[in-house]
């Protein structure tokens, strides 16, 4: 599989306007074995109830057959399961759990569009793309206010992008590089799978399934051809200052020079969008004076100064040690309650259920993930309030395990001295380079 997907990737790089007619021969049983392999086997199941131990007991049977249906073209996806989390804002954000089977010909088909756009997308889109981060967009985004003739910020949010991407639309974008009919109609039977409800299976002719493994993907290309592509070859055409865009899957940030600039683009966006089925949530949506001239002038005259949010990071600017106007960022207020309140659950559900060095490792863990994403310059104050929270919350819950105190907190001190948590460690750096 990797000579297959390697030959791809080469021939997307070195012509980058070749279309590609011929894809479901590597959907080999070799090739969806690999697939299989690499599947996570901790994630939850799918509406078969299936786990990848349960299906790999007769796997090479399995994949024999899997392999027949390809083939023929009678493989059809079984419906996604549905499950909510809550989201910053009070709402619920729906995702699709599919079956093992489903999984495997999506790790393949993710692999193949991977290797097809992956050598054509844009340095501006960083999400849910190899070697490529949260940290890469937000340092691009530092590099891009600090070091560039930025004045001008467009925040912007698209209303329930996952959810409304028409069908229609998307097939009609991967038919400008692949003409394998057999490949898009395995692609369009994923989108139309349907969700599984206590009502009956629940078919659309919008959006992918968050949680997906083949749904990342097929955002970046549709995003890549509907935002990246018209700005870069539209929109920094019809502008007369400075622009840039900075895309991390479906939350974008788009910076100006010239004010006049950004207000035409904020005219012209919604229009694009519309062509194409998409909307902006005006309410998250927002154009802001952000500038190293503008923020200075405020700190003269003593203005507020104003902020936004991008990746659970709150932005805005401050004071260097040697008193110049810097972009800093610390983590935003909705993802630091939230991140508090999901670990103050997590503890009242486990505290009885698991022995205290479980328990102790389990809170470890999901302290050092808090911090490796949110360990950037500047929010180490924050880092520092969130892991004093913690500790309030891990003790009172200790000491909720039955009637009797478990700890003091100078007990709960020594204790941790001994078995130490995961601390805040060094910073990732993103300054620009000079």
């Amino acid at each position: 599989m990797t000579t297959g997907i390697e030959r791809i990737a080469k021939r997307a790089s070195s012509q980058p306007a070749s279309v590609f007619t011929t894809l479901m021969h590597h959907y080999s049983v070799d090739n969806l074995r690999v697939c299989f392999e690499a599947l996570d086997a901790k994630k939850a199941l799918g509406v078969d109830r299936v786990s990848k131990a349960e299906y790999g007991q007769n796997l090479e049977d399995n994949l024999r057959e899997l392999h027949r249906k390809l083939s023929q073209m009678s493989y059809r996806p079984q419906p996604v399961r549905r499950v909510e989390i809550p989201k910053e804002d009070g709402s619920m954000r729906p995702l699709g759990i599919s079956c093992v089977e489903d999984k495997i010909v999506q790790e393949m088909t993710r692999r193949i569009l991977e290797a097809i756009y992956e050598p054509v997308f844009l340095d501006t889109s960083y999400g849910f793309r190899p070697q490529r981060s949260c940290h890469d967009a937000l340092r691009q985004l530092n590099q891009e206010v600090m070091s560039q003739p930025v004045n001008w910020i467009a925040d912007l949010d698209l209303a329930q992008f996952f959810d409304t991407m028409p069908h229609i639309e998307i097939l009609s974008v991967l038919r400008e590089r692949i003409k394998d009919r057999r490949f898009l109609s395995l692609i369009a039977r994923m989108l139309k799978a349907g969700v599984q409800t206590p009502g009956g299976v629940v078919q659309d002719e919008l959006g992918s399934p968050q949680g997906s493994i083949v749904s990342p993907v097929i955002a970046n290309v549709f995003l890549d051809f509907v935002l990246d592509q018209w700005f870069a070859t539209v929109v920094t055409q019809h502008v007369r200052g400075y622009c840039a865009l900075i895309r991390y899957a479906d939350d974008c940030i788009a910076v100006f020079e010239c004010e006049n600039d950004a207000q035409r683009f904020m005219q012209v966006l919604p229009k694009r969008l519309a062509k194409f089925g998409l909307r902006l949530n005006q309410e998250k949506t927002q154009l802001l004076a952000f500038g190293k001239r503008r923020a200075w002038q405020s700190f003269k005259a003593g203005e507020h100064l104003p902020s936004f949010d991008f990746l659970s990071f709150t932005h805005y600017w401050g004071r260097s040690r040697n008193g110049k106007a810097r972009l800093k960022r610390k983590t935003s207020k909705k993802r630091f309650r939230r991140a508090l309140v999901s670990i103050n659950q997590w503890l009242r559900q486990e505290r009885n259920a698991r022995k205290l060095p479980e328990l102790w490792q389990a809170l470890g863990r999901k302290l050092r993930g808090h911090f490796n994403y949110f360990g950037v310059t500047d929010n180490s104050r924050a880092l520092y309030r969130f892991e004093r929270a913690v500790h309030r919350l891990l003790l009172k819950w200790l000491n909720r395990r039955s009637q009797r105190r478990s700890f003091t907190w100078e007990s709960f001190l020594r204790y941790q001295a001994r078995y130490p948590l995961a601390k805040p460690g060094r910073l990732v750096s993103l300054h620009p380079t000079w």
